[in-house]
């Protein structure tokens, strides 16, 4: 029977980055169709009221996310909310595309795949975890 292994606490300044789905959007194959974005055109980062409040961040302002590896995101929408952890931010995958060709959703948010640089395997059974990436925020100037 495996031994349940505490996950490491982000370190001092990081948050766990923590992401998910719209019910709007399927993965990154609907983002450049015109009329689901006209319902989600970009996301937003979940940031606890107080976090933000400390950072001098309110609901509106962008940021840009910086990993643990020094990997930095595309701008990002915050949304400051009771509805998140102290530790922890939120975003929704699919977002943040480079390409011009996307022309409906070239630069509209920022991307968790991106950021997602570091993994951890189940030994037992192979699954993968990736809610291992910590992020902090680069203020916008």
């Amino acid at each position: 029977m495996p031994k349940y292994t505490q996950p490491a606490p982000p370190p001092a300044g990081y948050f766990r980055l923590l992401y998910g789905r719209a019910p709007v959007h399927s993965f990154s194959r609907t983002q450049s169709n015109r009329l689901l974005m006209d319902m989600i055109g970009e996301n937003e980062v979940w940031i606890n009221q107080d976090i933000a409040s400390r950072y001098g961040l309110k609901s509106g302002d962008f940021i840009r996310l910086k990993n643990q590896d020094g990997v930095i995101s595309n701008r990002i929408k915050v949304k400051a909310t009771e509805r998140i952890r102290t530790d922890c931010v939120y975003m929704i995958h699919g977002f943040g595309h480079n390409s011009h060709m996307l022309k409906f959703a070239y630069q509209k948010g920022a991307s968790d795949a991106q950021l997602i640089t570091r993994y951890k395997t189940d030994p037992l059974m192979g699954g993968t975890a990736m809610n291992v990436n910590f992020v902090t925020f680069e203020l916008e100037a």
